[in-house]
């Protein structure tokens, strides 16, 4: 996940066309300074006007100052047919925000695992739709929030599951919720109570239920590598089936913000054709019943 502290509008667009299409960034300031507090962001990008003890711990920082920004913007005019700004920035951004290997967390070793465990790599909707959750698990603790990360409503995050013969967005999400939160468990001296809270469980009590119910894993089992093991095999085998990674890849793309600008204006013009082609059938329906009532 990379967390933004920028004031150019135009900057912050870029780091979000130049992010990994699997990758989360948050903007939101609420949600940048929880996101840094839990040292769940892998790299904070921020622009000139933040001061120096706001760098935090353990989390890799990009500087972008004013000198930084106008050489840019130099190089960006020496061209005699120059990009535009939202286009440089943005090439620019990808090479910098790049993930190494120096870079790879938990989180990419859950990934790995589960594709193993699945024996085919995993499509990018599900690798996004993970990565996000277990990366960042109290902004995404309901349905609601994936669903407005996704541009659409719940029912319509539903119906696009269901089209394609998959369980509902939610049991994914307490999955990788179970995830994140086996995760803080496999540290000893973290409490149920403590990592409870940190996933966005109501309580403790709420958390060892949907464990158990799903896993049919104690919050002590899951502590250790077999319990991890058979959370990750439990998973895979009800739901990385090969018929529902073949459902998962004909998803496309679930969130708008990792596409490209030329990408997103392509997903709302299918989105507007459709809603017409919709639109129109309803029409036709109600009047062919008007002209049926008429010559009863």
């Amino acid at each position: 996940m990379i967390a933004a502290r920028c004031h150019d509008p135009v900057l912050r667009r870029a780091l979000l066309d130049a992010a990994p299409a699997d990758e989360d960034v948050v903007t939101e300031v609420e949600l940048v300074a929880e996101a840094l507090q839990m040292q769940w962001a892998r790299l904070l990008v921020r622009d000139d006007g933040f001061i120096a003890r706001d760098r935090p711990p353990k989390v890799a920082v990009l500087d972008l100052d004013d000198a930084t920004l106008r050489r840019w913007e130099t190089e960006r005019r020496s061209v005699p047919v120059p990009l535009s700004r939202l286009d440089f920035l943005t090439r620019r951004l990808r090479v910098l925000t790049e993930p190494s290997s120096a870079d790879a967390s938990w989180v990419d070793a859950a990934l790995a695992d589960l594709s193993h465990a699945a024996g085919a790599r995993l499509p990018m909707p599900l690798r996004a739709f993970a990565r996000r959750v277990m990366e960042y698990p109290t902004r995404y603790r309901s349905l609601h929030e994936v669903a407005r990360a996704c541009c659409m409503s719940r029912g319509a995050l539903k119906a696009r599951f269901r089209r394609r013969g998959l369980a509902s967005p939610s049991v994914y999400l307490r999955w990788f919720r179970l995830m994140a939160a086996a995760e803080l468990l496999s540290d000893r001296s973290t409490t149920v109570s403590s990592a409870a809270h940190r996933v966005g469980f109501t309580s403790a009590g709420n958390f060892c239920r949907t464990m158990a119910t799903l896993a049919q894993l104690t919050t002590t089992e899951v502590r250790a590598v077999h319990g991890w093991n058979k959370l990750l095999i439990t998973f895979a085998w009800n739901h990385l089936t090969p018929a529902a990674l073949d459902a998962w890849a004909g998803l496309d793309q679930l969130f708008p913000a990792a596409l490209g600008l030329r990408a997103r204006a392509r997903a709302l013009i299918r989105r507007v054709r459709l809603w017409r082609r919709r639109s129109l059938r309803m029409a036709a329906s109600r009047f062919r019943f008007r002209w049926a009532l008429g010559f009863s």
